[in-house]
């Protein structure tokens, strides 16, 4: 899964990994299979009116190849061909997750390409990616396949890395401890990877474990989820928040076998204990570590650029360019909003990403951040809340319906086709 550090690299991953499409589903375990299914065999796709495309993508590689690649894709498609009525032009995209970001930047280049974008799930920031960059991520049960080195050269992990610096709290005072993100100083010395630092100091006491926000287990309501030790065990939150044991967990591992391995298209925060012994890279020596500062600095720039290119364009407000919009978004499921530490020394600690602070969310993705960046416009009912958790949040065909009524309905109305 690891990504080469250099541009070149990415260029080239194609020719080792390539992306076939949206994973639909895993096991039993519905993520947009009956989506794709009712789209086409409705009237409109038989009778050639609509014409229902899965577009897949490398969600390991860098958020501007990734908007450029789906430009290139969007511009090959008959509704974008020259001598189509103005009507009927352009794609109606339903994004998901980190694809809602992608799409959202190749909207603010090319708005005139789009005919309707229904975001789902898609945050515009999310701290979940921490604890993987330090500790690395679990995939149910096996740790080899995502570990910090690997989530370190994954460059869309970077995308959803808040710009306020907002993760941390004092246990105590309640008072907030702001980290810069995107200043490598700080990566160093918060010891954020192992990659670019030292490995995070010992807790300064033993600490309990708590299950992957992201793991299938935890982010399908539909399925167990793997038993938490620590103390956030929420009343009321429904069948996310509960645990039934790590042995329910290892028989999803059986089940679902290699094919959880596709799932990564959404930012995770995932625990196996503090201390991991994935937080020590061997072999990493000071000309290595050169490099990946070499490289986060790189990446850490471009992303920012990106960020800010995700931003309202008031241009495109003025003469009616951006296409009609929809979100979908969870509220009722506990979702990590910060992480609780004891003092701004807590925070190069393993146990750092231990005590956990919770809002409601779809699981992984806050509501609040589940919404749009200031000065977008939502098409008329296009807000749905769905009592879905992240990955199966398309599962909801009531509530992709609506989305997608509201941005029909908009587009009727001349929203997105100029003045």
């Amino acid at each position: 899964m690891e990504v080469g550090l250099d541009p070149r690299d990415e260029e080239e991953m194609e020719n080792h990994i390539f992306a076939s499409g949206m994973l639909q589903n895993i096991g039993p375990v519905d993520i947009s299979k009956r989506l794709f299914k009712k789209l086409r065999e409705c009237d409109n796709a038989r009778t050639g009116r609509l014409r229902v495309h899965d577009y897949g993508y490398d969600w390991r590689l860098s958020p501007h190849l990734l908007s450029r690649k789906l430009l290139d894709f969007v511009r090959t498609l008959p509704s974008n061909q020259p001598g189509v009525p103005e009507a009927n032009r352009g794609a109606l995209v339903i994004a998901h997750s980190l694809g809602g970001l992608i799409t959202r930047h190749a909207v603010n280049q090319q708005p005139e390409l789009f005919s309707g974008v229904v975001y789902a799930g898609t945050p515009q920031r999310c701290i979940n990616i921490l604890y993987p960059l330090r500790h690395g991520d679990a995939v149910l049960l096996n740790e080899k396949v995502l570990t910090a080195q690997v989530n370190l050269s994954l460059r869309t992990t970077f995308a959803f890395l808040p710009e306020d610096g907002f993760c941390f709290i004092d246990k105590i005072t309640k008072e907030e401890y702001p980290v810069d993100f995107y200043n490598v100083d700080d990566w160093v010395k918060y010891r954020l990877s192992p990659c670019v630092s030292a490995p995070p100091l010992p807790s300064l006491k033993r600490s309990s474990t708590f299950g992957s926000l992201l793991s299938l287990s935890e982010s399908l309501p539909s399925l167990p989820h793997r038993a938490r030790s620590n103390s956030h065990q929420h009343k009321g939150a429904g069948p996310e928040a509960s645990g039934r044991g790590t042995d329910v967990a290892q028989d999803l591992n059986h089940q679902l076998g290699e094919a959880v391995a596709s799932v990564g298209s959404v930012p995770s925060l995932s625990a196996n204990g503090s201390g991991s012994a994935s937080a020590t890279i061997p072999g990493l020596d000071s000309a290595s570590q050169a490099r990946y500062l070499v490289y986060l600095r790189r990446t850490l720039s471009e992303i920012k650029q990106f960020r800010a290119e995700l931003q309202h364009n008031r241009k495109h407000q003025e003469i009616n360019a951006y296409p009609p919009l929809a979100v979908i978004y969870a509220k009722d499921i506990q979702t990590v909003y910060a992480a609780r530490v004891v003092g701004r020394e807590g925070i190069v600690r393993a146990d750092a990403y231990d005590d956990l602070v919770f809002r409601g969310g779809d699981g992984v993705v806050l509501a609040r951040e589940a919404m749009l960046p200031t000065g977008y416009e939502l098409a008329k009912e296009g807000r749905i809340c769905t009592d879905r958790g992240h990955v199966s949040m398309l599962g909801d065909l009531n509530a992709v319906g609506k989305a997608l009524e509201a941005v029909v309905r908009g587009r009727r109305k001349g929203i997105g086709m100029g003045n």
